[in-house]
């Protein structure tokens, strides 16, 4: 009878393996954490997680600075309705708008501050720039191109006749065109479809972190916050400094190969490196290669750069009504910066100072500027050395805020370098011009499996690029996990 029941305990314990898959996660951003906890809670445990950098959470990047911590990486939670990051925090008293008062100061490069009514509707036009205001969704037409025909047609000939205003409208286009990518993300906004099927998620767009940081959402995914006794048993998973060489995919399973020699074994392979990365090995990353289908979508999603420069002060010179400040620079005092500070990167007579759009308040975290820098300097900069970038920025407040403000320098800079990071290669994805098709949506495209004969998913893709409707967001990269662990689950649920 002992010899029956320990058989028979055998038989069961073989058969619960034989349905419990093997799954293995590449990437331990919002996409593939979110994917391995929705494989645990659904009693898939034998999961193996491998992490290229030193650290988890892909693009979320939290840094203790200052008092509190900040982001180098994503940072706001863009809406409410219908957003799943705000959906799974709601109700944890972690989220805040960045401020009540949104009014951006917008300062000229001759150091004055512009005129309050003409500087609110300029900001309108520049800030609601993809908004419906201007029809967008014109097919093989960049959103540069679109902006600057209806932006004469609109807002300059509304001042024909004032001659300083109609020169200011003009230098603002590169203000508005520096907007625009840190919005889309990219290096030009000649690059960027005015096709867009991206849905905002209703609600505030820029909600903050109370100082916590955007990791909040890993913590919350994993079950550490707010109850850390709750935690899914997720740590001996995940294995850091592995960056991926090889998937080798086949009927029967699929092979993965990292830089330190190390293999591993899998039913199914969850991928969510960044479109960057994709677009870099996409040839030799993959054997089987990949189908054309999927090398179009590589192709047609854009990915590029927007950088942070985040500044330490140990004394605040600003005042506590201060939100934002926008820099516009005049022709003249554009084609000096580089005489007046002659420090690389410099282009065409133009220094990377140039570069730097906005400077905010990091919430909650006193004596910290945040500043973000767009556009085709960004991978120039990203190599710069913090001195001279420390440098850079004082001279850009002297010059705007001088007048009105006593600068002094910081004491502490901290740096992004998304681009540079070979395990990223940008920071989010937008959709290029020139790659629109009819009923063609490239995220569907890059989402779908790879399947073996039998029609049996073996390689998955998830991440924010991956996603058709919420593309370049921690909660579409979120949805992307969610869905390919779903997509296994119900495999086995229904077999």
């Amino acid at each position: 009878m002992r010899l029956l029941i320990k058989l028979l305990l055998i038989l069961c314990v073989s058969a619960f393996s034989k349905c419990e898959p093997t799954v293995l996660i590449i990437g331990t951003g919002p996409a593939g954490i979110a994917a391995a906890t929705k494989l645990l809670e659904n009693s898939i445990t034998n999961i193996t997680i491998l992490e290229a950098e030193n650290r988890i959470g892909g693009r979320i990047n939290s840094v203790k600075f200052g008092k509190k911590f900040v982001d180098v990486g994503a940072e706001y939670c863009h809406g409410q309705k219908n957003n799943i990051v705000y959906e799974l925090v709601k109700d944890l008293d972690v989220l805040e708008p960045i401020s009540e008062v949104f009014q951006p100061a917008l300062y000229y490069s001759n150091g004055s501050r512009l005129d309050e009514a003409f500087t609110e509707e300029l900001q309108a036009v520049i800030l609601g720039y993809d908004s419906s205001n201007f029809n967008f969704n014109a097919t093989g037409i960049s959103i540069g191109e679109l902006f600057i025909k209806k932006y004469n047609a609109t807002i300059i000939q509304k001042y024909s006749g004032d001659t300083q205003k109609i020169k200011i409208l003009n230098e603002a286009l590169r203000l508005a065109e520096k907007v625009s990518l840190m919005i889309d993300g990219a290096f030009s906004w000649l690059d960027t479809s005015t096709v867009k099927h991206y849905e905002r998620s209703e609600g505030h767009q820029l909600l903050v972190w109370k100082g916590r940081g955007y990791r909040t959402i890993l913590q919350v995914l994993t079950k550490e916050f707010p109850n850390p006794e709750e935690k899914l048993p997720i740590d001996d998973k995940i294995h850091l400094n592995k960056q991926v060489s090889k998937i080798i995919w086949s009927d029967s399973e699929v092979i993965v190969y990292t830089l330190d020699n190390t293999t591993y074994a899998a039913d199914h392979v969850i991928v969510t490196p960044s479109v960057g990365v994709l677009k870099a090995h996409k040839d030799t990353l993959f054997s089987p290669a990949l189908p054309k289908a999927k090398l179009d979508a590589i192709e047609a999603i854009g990915i590029a750069g927007v950088m942070k420069i985040i500044l330490n002060f140990e004394n605040e010179w600003w005042t506590k009504d201060d939100v934002i400040f926008t820099f516009l620079w005049n022709d003249e005092d554009l084609h000096n910066a580089a005489k007046e500070f002659p420090y690389a990167p410099i282009k065409n007579g133009i220094s990377w100072v140039s570069a730097i759009t906005i400077m905010a308040k990091v919430p909650g975290n006193p004596g910290v500027l945040v500043t973000w820098v767009t556009g085709e300097f960004v991978p120039d900069i990203e190599k710069t050395p913090e001195s001279v970038l420390k440098d850079g920025c004082v001279y850009i407040l002297k010059k705007f805020l001088g007048q009105d403000y006593d600068i002094r320098a910081p004491n502490r800079i901290l740096k992004s370098s998304w681009r540079s990071n070979p395990h990223f290669r940008g920071t989010y994805s937008y959709e290029r011009v020139g790659f629109e098709k009819p009923g063609v949506r490239y995220q569907l495209d890059l989402a779908e499996p790879l399947t073996n004969a039998n029609g049996k998913p073996v390689v998955l893709f998830a991440g924010e690029a991956s996603n058709p409707i919420h593309y370049s967001t921690v909660h579409g990269a979120i949805e992307s996990g969610f869905r390919e662990a779903e997509r296994i689950i119900n495999l086995y649920q229904n077999s």
